[in-house]
Protein backbone atom coordinates (compact mmCIF):
# COMPACT_ATOMS: atom_id res chain seq x y z
CA UNK A 1 0.00 0.00 0.00
CA UNK A 2 0.94 3.63 -0.07
CA UNK A 3 2.61 5.32 2.84
CA UNK A 4 -0.73 6.23 4.33
CA UNK A 5 -1.26 2.63 5.29
CA UNK A 6 -0.69 2.30 9.03
CA UNK A 7 -0.51 -0.64 11.37
CA UNK A 8 -4.09 0.03 12.35
CA UNK A 9 -5.23 -0.10 8.77
CA UNK A 10 -3.41 -3.35 8.27
CA UNK A 11 -5.52 -4.87 11.01
CA UNK A 12 -8.59 -4.43 8.84
CA UNK A 13 -6.85 -5.60 5.70
CA UNK A 14 -6.33 -9.10 7.02
CA UNK A 15 -7.84 -8.95 10.48
CA UNK A 16 -8.90 -12.26 11.92
CA UNK A 17 -9.76 -10.81 15.28
CA UNK A 18 -8.43 -12.17 18.54
CA UNK A 19 -11.36 -11.83 20.89
CA UNK A 20 -11.02 -9.83 24.05
CA UNK A 21 -13.69 -11.49 26.16
CA UNK A 22 -14.67 -10.40 29.66
CA UNK A 23 -12.53 -11.42 32.61
CA UNK A 24 -12.64 -15.10 33.49
CA UNK A 25 -13.82 -14.03 36.92
CA UNK A 26 -17.21 -13.27 35.35
CA UNK A 27 -17.80 -16.11 32.83
CA UNK A 28 -20.38 -15.70 30.11
CA UNK A 29 -21.84 -19.23 29.74
CA UNK A 30 -23.07 -18.62 26.19
CA UNK A 31 -19.51 -18.10 24.93
CA UNK A 32 -17.64 -21.14 23.69
CA UNK A 33 -14.40 -19.83 25.17
CA UNK A 34 -15.91 -19.43 28.61
CA UNK A 35 -17.48 -22.88 28.57
CA UNK A 36 -14.18 -24.49 27.64
CA UNK A 37 -12.17 -22.57 30.18
CA UNK A 38 -14.51 -23.61 32.97
CA UNK A 39 -14.09 -27.30 32.28
CA UNK A 40 -11.66 -29.51 34.16
CA UNK A 41 -8.47 -30.66 32.45
CA UNK A 42 -8.17 -34.42 31.88
CA UNK A 43 -6.34 -36.28 34.61
CA UNK A 44 -3.61 -37.49 32.25
CA UNK A 45 -1.05 -35.09 30.84
CA UNK A 46 -2.26 -33.78 27.50
CA UNK A 47 1.32 -33.12 26.49
CA UNK A 48 2.00 -36.86 26.18
CA UNK A 49 -1.39 -38.50 25.62
CA UNK A 50 -1.70 -40.25 22.27
CA UNK A 51 -4.22 -38.73 19.85
CA UNK A 52 -7.73 -40.15 20.08
CA UNK A 53 -10.03 -38.51 17.52
CA UNK A 54 -13.72 -39.09 18.00
CA UNK A 55 -15.53 -41.62 15.88
CA UNK A 56 -17.84 -38.88 14.62
CA UNK A 57 -15.03 -36.64 13.43
CA UNK A 58 -13.09 -39.54 11.94
CA UNK A 59 -16.06 -40.89 10.05
CA UNK A 60 -17.03 -37.48 8.73
CA UNK A 61 -13.53 -36.60 7.67
CA UNK A 62 -12.87 -39.89 5.91
CA UNK A 63 -16.26 -40.38 4.29
CA UNK A 64 -15.56 -38.66 0.98
CA UNK A 65 -12.07 -40.12 0.74
CA UNK A 66 -13.41 -43.66 0.85
CA UNK A 67 -16.42 -43.12 -1.42
CA UNK A 68 -15.10 -44.26 -4.77
CA UNK A 69 -12.01 -42.07 -4.89
CA UNK A 70 -8.66 -43.47 -5.97
CA UNK A 71 -5.86 -43.82 -3.39
CA UNK A 72 -3.74 -40.71 -2.93
CA UNK A 73 -0.03 -41.01 -3.69
CA UNK A 74 2.16 -40.65 -0.58
CA UNK A 75 3.76 -37.41 -1.73
CA UNK A 76 4.23 -34.37 0.44
CA UNK A 77 5.76 -30.95 -0.10
CA UNK A 78 9.16 -30.62 1.58
CA UNK A 79 11.70 -27.84 2.13
CA UNK A 80 15.42 -27.48 1.63
CA UNK A 81 17.89 -24.74 0.81
CA UNK A 82 15.31 -22.00 1.31
CA UNK A 83 12.84 -23.45 -1.20
CA UNK A 84 9.83 -25.76 -1.40
CA UNK A 85 10.07 -29.06 -3.29
CA UNK A 86 7.45 -31.41 -4.66
CA UNK A 87 8.01 -34.62 -6.61
CA UNK A 88 11.72 -33.91 -6.74
CA UNK A 89 11.42 -30.45 -8.31
CA UNK A 90 11.26 -26.92 -6.94
CA UNK A 91 7.73 -25.88 -6.07
CA UNK A 92 7.51 -22.07 -5.98
CA UNK A 93 4.41 -21.07 -4.03
CA UNK A 94 1.86 -19.31 -6.24
CA UNK A 95 -0.93 -18.82 -3.80
CA UNK A 96 -4.00 -16.88 -2.75
CA UNK A 97 -5.84 -16.39 0.51
CA UNK A 98 -9.44 -17.48 0.27
CA UNK A 99 -12.78 -16.76 1.87
CA UNK A 100 -16.04 -17.47 0.03
CA UNK A 101 -17.41 -14.32 -1.56
CA UNK A 102 -20.81 -14.49 0.18
CA UNK A 103 -19.77 -15.78 3.61
CA UNK A 104 -16.23 -14.59 4.32
CA UNK A 105 -14.70 -15.49 7.70
CA UNK A 106 -17.25 -18.33 7.91
CA UNK A 107 -15.90 -20.72 5.28
CA UNK A 108 -16.85 -24.06 6.86
CA UNK A 109 -19.69 -22.96 9.11
CA UNK A 110 -22.71 -25.22 9.24
CA UNK A 111 -25.48 -23.87 7.05
CA UNK A 112 -23.09 -21.64 5.09
CA UNK A 113 -20.56 -24.01 3.52
CA UNK A 114 -21.27 -24.27 -0.20
CA UNK A 115 -19.14 -26.78 -2.11
CA UNK A 116 -20.29 -25.67 -5.57
CA UNK A 117 -19.56 -22.02 -4.84
CA UNK A 118 -16.17 -22.93 -3.40
CA UNK A 119 -15.18 -25.08 -6.37
CA UNK A 120 -16.10 -22.33 -8.81
CA UNK A 121 -14.19 -19.68 -6.86
CA UNK A 122 -11.10 -21.80 -6.32
CA UNK A 123 -11.19 -22.41 -10.07
CA UNK A 124 -10.81 -18.67 -10.56
CA UNK A 125 -7.59 -18.84 -8.59
CA UNK A 126 -6.37 -21.75 -10.69
CA UNK A 127 -7.09 -19.70 -13.82
CA UNK A 128 -4.40 -17.28 -12.63
CA UNK A 129 -1.85 -20.09 -12.41
CA UNK A 130 -2.14 -20.71 -8.67
CA UNK A 131 -0.89 -23.93 -7.10
CA UNK A 132 -1.66 -23.13 -3.44
CA UNK A 133 -4.59 -21.81 -1.41
CA UNK A 134 -4.57 -20.61 2.21
CA UNK A 135 -7.76 -21.19 4.20
CA UNK A 136 -8.73 -20.49 7.81
CA UNK A 137 -10.21 -22.89 10.35
CA UNK A 138 -12.08 -20.88 12.97
CA UNK A 139 -11.63 -22.22 16.49
CA UNK A 140 -14.93 -21.18 18.03
CA UNK A 141 -17.06 -21.80 14.94
CA UNK A 142 -15.73 -25.34 14.63
CA UNK A 143 -16.79 -26.07 18.21
CA UNK A 144 -19.90 -23.98 18.64
CA UNK A 145 -22.39 -26.24 16.88
CA UNK A 146 -21.19 -29.13 18.98
CA UNK A 147 -22.28 -27.30 22.08
CA UNK A 148 -25.91 -27.46 21.00
CA UNK A 149 -25.98 -30.58 18.83
CA UNK A 150 -23.50 -33.12 20.17
CA UNK A 151 -23.25 -32.26 23.87
CA UNK A 152 -19.94 -34.07 24.22
CA UNK A 153 -18.54 -34.40 27.72
CA UNK A 154 -15.31 -32.63 26.82
CA UNK A 155 -16.65 -30.12 24.27
CA UNK A 156 -13.17 -30.21 22.75
CA UNK A 157 -13.89 -31.89 19.41
CA UNK A 158 -14.75 -29.88 16.29
CA UNK A 159 -18.29 -30.80 15.30
CA UNK A 160 -18.31 -33.69 12.83
CA UNK A 161 -20.00 -31.83 9.98
CA UNK A 162 -17.51 -28.97 10.23
CA UNK A 163 -14.67 -31.48 9.83
CA UNK A 164 -16.51 -33.10 6.90
CA UNK A 165 -16.72 -29.67 5.23
CA UNK A 166 -12.96 -29.31 5.63
CA UNK A 167 -12.50 -32.72 4.00
CA UNK A 168 -14.75 -31.70 1.11
CA UNK A 169 -12.62 -28.61 0.59
CA UNK A 170 -9.56 -30.83 0.31
CA UNK A 171 -11.34 -32.97 -2.29
CA UNK A 172 -12.10 -29.84 -4.32
CA UNK A 173 -8.54 -28.56 -4.00
CA UNK A 174 -7.19 -31.93 -5.07
CA UNK A 175 -9.32 -31.96 -8.21
CA UNK A 176 -8.09 -28.48 -9.07
CA UNK A 177 -4.43 -29.25 -8.37
CA UNK A 178 -4.12 -26.95 -5.35
CA UNK A 179 -2.07 -27.57 -2.24
CA UNK A 180 -3.72 -26.26 0.96
CA UNK A 181 -2.32 -24.17 3.80
CA UNK A 182 -4.66 -24.55 6.78
CA UNK A 183 -4.43 -21.71 9.28
CA UNK A 184 -5.45 -22.87 12.75
CA UNK A 185 -6.84 -21.18 15.85
CA UNK A 186 -8.46 -18.30 14.00
CA UNK A 187 -10.42 -16.19 16.47
CA UNK A 188 -8.71 -17.82 19.47
CA UNK A 189 -9.49 -16.06 22.73
CA UNK A 190 -6.37 -14.64 24.41
CA UNK A 191 -7.04 -16.69 27.53
CA UNK A 192 -5.99 -19.92 25.84
CA UNK A 193 -2.37 -18.77 25.60
CA UNK A 194 -2.06 -18.88 29.39
CA UNK A 195 -0.21 -22.00 30.60
CA UNK A 196 -3.12 -23.24 32.68
CA UNK A 197 -5.44 -23.25 29.63
CA UNK A 198 -3.15 -24.59 26.91
CA UNK A 199 -4.42 -28.13 27.46
CA UNK A 200 -7.69 -27.06 25.81
CA UNK A 201 -5.90 -26.16 22.58
CA UNK A 202 -3.96 -29.43 22.69
CA UNK A 203 -7.09 -31.50 23.18
CA UNK A 204 -8.69 -29.69 20.23
CA UNK A 205 -5.73 -30.45 17.95
CA UNK A 206 -5.85 -34.13 18.92
CA UNK A 207 -9.38 -34.24 17.55
CA UNK A 208 -8.87 -32.12 14.44
CA UNK A 209 -5.48 -33.09 13.00
CA UNK A 210 -5.20 -36.93 13.01
CA UNK A 211 -7.89 -37.58 10.34
CA UNK A 212 -5.80 -35.50 7.91
CA UNK A 213 -2.32 -36.62 8.96
CA UNK A 214 -1.66 -38.67 5.81
CA UNK A 215 -3.24 -36.32 3.30
CA UNK A 216 -0.62 -34.95 0.85
CA UNK A 217 -3.01 -32.28 -0.38
CA UNK A 218 -2.19 -30.35 2.81
CA UNK A 219 0.98 -28.33 2.32
CA UNK A 220 1.21 -27.20 5.92
CA UNK A 221 -0.45 -26.29 9.18
CA UNK A 222 -0.15 -22.56 9.86
CA UNK A 223 -0.38 -22.47 13.65
CA UNK A 224 -2.11 -19.10 13.72
CA UNK A 225 -2.74 -15.94 11.78
CA UNK A 226 -0.96 -12.84 13.10
CA UNK A 227 -0.39 -13.77 16.75
CA UNK A 228 1.48 -10.47 17.05
CA UNK A 229 -1.68 -9.10 18.69
CA UNK A 230 -1.69 -11.88 21.25
CA UNK A 231 1.84 -10.88 22.27
CA UNK A 232 0.54 -7.36 22.89
CA UNK A 233 -2.33 -8.74 25.02
CA UNK A 234 -0.64 -11.41 27.12
CA UNK A 235 3.09 -11.09 26.38
CA UNK A 236 5.59 -13.27 24.61
CA UNK A 237 6.20 -15.16 27.85
CA UNK A 238 2.86 -16.91 27.25
CA UNK A 239 2.57 -16.82 23.46
CA UNK A 240 5.95 -18.24 22.45
CA UNK A 241 5.73 -21.28 24.80
CA UNK A 242 2.17 -21.82 23.50
CA UNK A 243 3.46 -22.18 19.96
CA UNK A 244 6.39 -24.33 21.02
CA UNK A 245 3.93 -26.67 22.70
CA UNK A 246 1.43 -26.73 19.81
CA UNK A 247 4.19 -27.22 17.22
CA UNK A 248 5.59 -30.20 19.12
CA UNK A 249 2.14 -31.77 19.30
CA UNK A 250 1.36 -31.28 15.60
CA UNK A 251 4.77 -32.71 14.74
CA UNK A 252 3.72 -35.90 16.53
CA UNK A 253 0.18 -35.93 15.12
CA UNK A 254 1.08 -35.12 11.47
CA UNK A 255 4.83 -35.62 10.97
CA UNK A 256 4.55 -35.60 7.15
CA UNK A 257 3.17 -32.06 7.02
CA UNK A 258 5.06 -28.78 7.25
CA UNK A 259 4.22 -26.11 9.82
CA UNK A 260 4.66 -22.37 10.15
CA UNK A 261 3.21 -19.19 11.77
CA UNK A 262 1.89 -16.16 9.88
CA UNK A 263 3.47 -13.08 11.49
CA UNK A 264 2.65 -9.57 10.37
CA UNK A 265 5.44 -7.63 12.09
CA UNK A 266 9.03 -8.21 10.98
CA UNK A 267 10.08 -7.49 14.55
CA UNK A 268 8.87 -11.01 15.30
CA UNK A 269 12.07 -12.16 13.67
CA UNK A 270 13.56 -11.83 17.13
CA UNK A 271 11.78 -15.10 17.98
CA UNK A 272 13.74 -17.09 15.40
CA UNK A 273 16.00 -18.60 18.10
CA UNK A 274 12.92 -19.72 20.07
CA UNK A 275 10.92 -21.19 17.18
CA UNK A 276 13.30 -22.03 14.34
CA UNK A 277 13.60 -25.66 15.44
CA UNK A 278 9.80 -25.98 15.68
CA UNK A 279 8.86 -24.50 12.29
CA UNK A 280 9.69 -25.70 8.79
CA UNK A 281 9.53 -22.27 7.20
CA UNK A 282 8.78 -18.66 8.14
CA UNK A 283 5.98 -16.38 6.95
CA UNK A 284 5.42 -12.67 7.05
CA UNK A 285 2.59 -10.36 5.97
CA UNK A 286 3.31 -7.10 4.20
CA UNK A 287 0.95 -4.13 3.74
CA UNK A 288 3.51 -1.38 3.34
CA UNK A 289 4.94 0.45 0.34
CA UNK A 290 6.81 -1.85 -2.07
CA UNK A 291 10.05 0.09 -1.74
CA UNK A 292 10.37 -1.19 1.83
CA UNK A 293 10.05 -4.86 0.95
CA UNK A 294 13.62 -5.45 -0.19
CA UNK A 295 14.97 -4.42 3.21
CA UNK A 296 12.58 -6.75 5.03
CA UNK A 297 13.45 -9.66 2.76
CA UNK A 298 17.13 -9.06 3.37
CA UNK A 299 16.57 -8.95 7.12
CA UNK A 300 14.75 -12.28 7.17
CA UNK A 301 17.35 -13.97 4.98
CA UNK A 302 20.06 -13.12 7.52
CA UNK A 303 18.13 -14.91 10.27
CA UNK A 304 17.32 -18.29 8.72
CA UNK A 305 18.22 -20.61 5.86
CA UNK A 306 14.68 -21.95 5.77
CA UNK A 307 12.13 -20.72 3.21
CA UNK A 308 10.62 -17.31 4.00
CA UNK A 309 7.16 -16.96 2.45
CA UNK A 310 5.26 -13.70 1.89
CA UNK A 311 1.93 -15.08 3.10
CA UNK A 312 -0.21 -11.94 2.71
CA UNK A 313 0.04 -8.78 0.62
CA UNK A 314 -2.37 -6.72 -1.43
CA UNK A 315 -3.93 -3.36 -2.19
CA UNK A 316 -7.55 -2.28 -1.88
CA UNK A 317 -9.19 -0.66 -4.90
CA UNK A 318 -12.00 1.08 -3.05
CA UNK A 319 -13.58 1.92 0.27
CA UNK A 320 -13.59 5.04 2.48
CA UNK A 321 -10.48 6.67 3.86
CA UNK A 322 -6.98 6.99 2.45
CA UNK A 323 -6.42 3.23 2.28
CA UNK A 324 -9.30 2.90 -0.16
CA UNK A 325 -8.23 5.69 -2.49
CA UNK A 326 -6.34 3.49 -4.93
CA UNK A 327 -7.37 2.56 -8.44
CA UNK A 328 -7.24 -0.80 -10.14
CA UNK A 329 -4.21 0.49 -12.07
CA UNK A 330 -2.53 1.26 -8.73
CA UNK A 331 -3.16 -2.34 -7.76
CA UNK A 332 -1.38 -3.53 -10.91
CA UNK A 333 1.66 -1.42 -10.08
CA UNK A 334 1.68 -2.61 -6.48
CA UNK A 335 1.62 -6.29 -7.48
CA UNK A 336 4.26 -5.75 -10.13
CA UNK A 337 6.63 -4.16 -7.62
CA UNK A 338 6.04 -6.80 -4.94
CA UNK A 339 6.38 -9.81 -7.24
CA UNK A 340 9.42 -8.32 -8.98
CA UNK A 341 11.19 -7.83 -5.64
CA UNK A 342 10.48 -11.42 -4.61
CA UNK A 343 11.68 -12.75 -7.93
CA UNK A 344 14.89 -10.71 -7.85
CA UNK A 345 15.65 -12.04 -4.37
CA UNK A 346 15.05 -15.66 -5.33
CA UNK A 347 12.28 -16.04 -2.76
CA UNK A 348 10.18 -19.18 -2.41
CA UNK A 349 6.86 -17.62 -3.50
CA UNK A 350 3.91 -15.62 -2.21
CA UNK A 351 0.22 -15.80 -1.25
CA UNK A 352 -1.80 -12.69 -2.09
CA UNK A 353 -4.75 -11.19 -0.19
CA UNK A 354 -7.42 -11.98 -1.45
CA UNK A 355 -9.25 -13.77 -4.28
CA UNK A 356 -12.54 -11.81 -4.51
CA UNK A 357 -14.11 -8.59 -3.32
CA UNK A 358 -16.87 -8.89 -0.70
CA UNK A 359 -20.32 -7.29 -0.45
CA UNK A 360 -20.64 -4.54 2.15
CA UNK A 361 -21.61 -5.87 5.57
CA UNK A 362 -19.98 -9.30 5.28
CA UNK A 363 -16.21 -8.86 5.60
CA UNK A 364 -14.33 -8.94 8.87
CA UNK A 365 -14.59 -10.74 12.17
CA UNK A 366 -16.95 -9.45 13.45
CA UNK A 367 -18.41 -8.22 10.12
CA UNK A 368 -17.94 -4.54 9.37
CA UNK A 369 -21.42 -2.98 8.93
CA UNK A 370 -20.28 -0.25 6.54
CA UNK A 371 -18.08 -0.17 3.47
CA UNK A 372 -14.37 -0.61 4.12
CA UNK A 373 -11.21 -1.17 2.10
CA UNK A 374 -11.50 -4.75 3.41
CA UNK A 375 -14.22 -5.28 0.79
CA UNK A 376 -12.00 -4.30 -2.15
CA UNK A 377 -8.74 -6.27 -2.00
CA UNK A 378 -9.94 -8.89 -4.47
CA UNK A 379 -8.39 -9.84 -7.79
CA UNK A 380 -11.94 -10.54 -8.96
CA UNK A 381 -14.82 -8.10 -8.48
CA UNK A 382 -18.06 -9.08 -6.76
CA UNK A 383 -19.53 -10.18 -10.10
CA UNK A 384 -16.44 -12.39 -10.68
CA UNK A 385 -15.10 -10.20 -13.49
CA UNK A 386 -11.33 -9.77 -13.45
CA UNK A 387 -9.52 -6.66 -12.36
CA UNK A 388 -6.52 -5.75 -14.55
CA UNK A 389 -4.16 -7.17 -11.93
CA UNK A 390 -5.28 -10.69 -12.85
CA UNK A 391 -3.18 -10.63 -16.01
CA UNK A 392 -0.25 -9.17 -14.09
CA UNK A 393 -0.33 -12.19 -11.81
CA UNK A 394 -0.59 -14.59 -14.75
CA UNK A 395 2.48 -13.05 -16.33
CA UNK A 396 4.51 -13.70 -13.19
CA UNK A 397 3.05 -17.14 -12.55
CA UNK A 398 3.13 -18.54 -16.08
CA UNK A 399 5.20 -21.73 -16.28
CA UNK A 400 8.84 -21.14 -17.08
CA UNK A 401 9.13 -24.74 -18.21
CA UNK A 402 7.01 -27.86 -18.32
CA UNK A 403 6.51 -29.53 -14.96
CA UNK A 404 4.44 -32.20 -13.25
CA UNK A 405 0.81 -31.73 -12.41
CA UNK A 406 0.39 -30.40 -8.89
CA UNK A 407 -1.73 -32.36 -6.48
CA UNK A 408 -2.58 -35.99 -5.80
Amino acid sequence: MLATLTAGAVATACGHAISTFPSLATPQPWLVSELLLNRTPPSTSTATVAPSPTATALAAARSSATAGSSPMPPEFVSVREGQFYYRGARFPIKGFNYYPRLHPWRTFNLGEWDARETEYELGLGVSLGANTVRIFIDFESSLEAGMALERRDSYLAPVGQYVANVRQLLDIAGRLGLKVIFTLFDGLDWSFYLPENQWVAEAYLKELVPPFANDPRILCWDLQNEPDRAIVLVGDGAVIPFFQRMAALIRRLAPKHLQTIGWIDRARGKYFPDLDNALDFWCFHFYDTPDRLNDIVGSYKTKTRKPVLLEEFGLATGGPGPDGQHTEDDQVGHYNAILTTLEENGMCGSVFWILTDFPVGLAGNPPLPNDSPENHFGIFRIDYTEKPVANEIRNFWKPRRAGPRIGP
